[in-house]
């Protein structure tokens, strides 16, 4: 059925969300609505749960934002909330993000009907089961578009949930350059800092393992400090690890901290223990600050991390070769300030939030002039 709408008015956006408490996923959906242009777009966000921390900072920007309160519910109750309440709002396009808002919000467009889905695929759906992936496939039949935030991101979709290529778009995340200058590093006789950002989540993050490659760094290297900046359901279970592993001296857990640019500008090399990625914003972000980075070959990490040129990549889950490849850096500070460079070289060239966001909108333009004609 064709929709009628006039052109000069701007299409309507409702992005749908868990929450917005502080993480990645809320990163790029605030980042995504707070530089959409309000001429031609009218954009607000729906929380599936309560609103969440940083419900203000979106409303600081003029984007309305509300909470459904349905997580405890199971799916069909959330299913029909979500349906009238499109009803009302009438959006052109519901933008999903993460797995549970995509399953919820495709079948609640389905039933309120002329609501175009679009989905972005900020990772794998971990841990994987066969549930989550026939959740992914049925709400993927119902959508108009699978956006992936990295090639491997956009290649698990295909895989795994089984979506048809002609569906799938890759859009790999921006950061505003302008928040992270590049820093010249410190010179030699500054002790040297290591750098974790990251929700601490061993399910994805496993800072268990990177604990455990700071007591071999520590042994060899009675100077090295690393800054943990983060909070998350381990925390506590991670600090109790590094007292068992006495490594109080080396190790300081910051928990969430609204200057994480003045943190990275204080360290020499940023590290990342993932099991699990999308594209990661604290490696963007890292490398935008001019730090080299030591992650894990997972995910998106290899599409931001050069091996060898802006910085160093190893198994997940191998605190030995973690340890190993922050030696390397820690022992060669030159050579670290090389990576770091090229890393935000890298940054510029490919990683602009600017450009993420018109492609973005391209795509929402694209859809609305093709459902307009069907």
């Amino acid at each position: 059925m064709a929709r009628r709408r006039e052109a000069a008015q701007p299409i309507r956006i409702v992005h749908l969300v868990l929450g917005l408490n502080v993480g990645g996923l809320e990163q790029v959906v605030y980042d995504l609505v707070r530089y959409t242009n309000t001429q031609r777009f009218s954009v607000r966000v729906v929380c599936l749960g309560e609103i969440g921390a940083w419900g203000p900072k979106f409303q600081a920007v003029g984007v309305p934002v509300e909470g459904l309160g349905v997580l405890g519910r199971r799916t069909l109750p959330r299913v029909m909330a979500l349906a009238r309440r499109l009803r009302e709002l009438c959006p052109d396009i519901l933008h999903t993000h993460n797995l549970t808002p995509h399953l919820v919000g495709s079948l609640a467009a389905r039933v309120a009907g002329s609501v175009v889905v679009v989905h972005t695929k900020h990772g794998r759906n971990y841990p994987h089961t066969r549930r989550r992936a026939l959740a992914g496939r049925i709400a993927s039949w119902f959508s108009k578009k699978i956006i992936g935030v990295s090639r491997d991101a956009a290649e698990e979709a295909l895989r795994t949930e089984k979506v048809s290529a002609q569906k799938i778009d890759v859009i790999i995340n921006g950061i505003d350059l302008t928040r992270f200058p590049l820093v010249t590093r410190r010179s030699r006789g500054v002790p040297q800092r290591a750098i974790h950002v990251s929700r601490i989540d061993y399910a994805s993050k496993d800072q268990r393992t990177l604990i455990q490659a700071a007591r071999i760094v520590a042994n060899a290297e009675p100077d090295f400090v690393l800054d943990i900046v983060g909070d998350g359901p381990d925390r506590a279970d991670l600090e109790a690890f590094c007292d068992e592993l006495q490594l109080r001296k080396h190790v300081n857990f910051l928990g969430f901290r609204d200057d994480v640019h003045e943190r990275l500008s204080q360290a020499e090399f940023f590290v990342l223990s993932s099991v699990t990625e999308g594209l990661s914003l604290a490696l963007l972000e890292a490398a935008a600050s001019g730090l080299a980075i030591v992650a894990t070959a997972v995910g998106g990490n290899p599409e931001i991390v050069d091996d060898g040129v802006t910085g160093l990549l190893v198994p997940a889950r191998a605190a030995e070769d973690l340890a190993g490849a922050i030696l390397t850096l820690w022992r060669d500070p030159q050579r670290a300030a090389r990576m770091g460079i090229a890393g935000r070289r890298l940054v510029e060239d490919r990683f602009d939030l600017q450009r993420t966001v018109r492609q973005y909108e391209r795509i929402y333009e694209s859809l609305i002039r093709a459902d307009v004609h069907v």
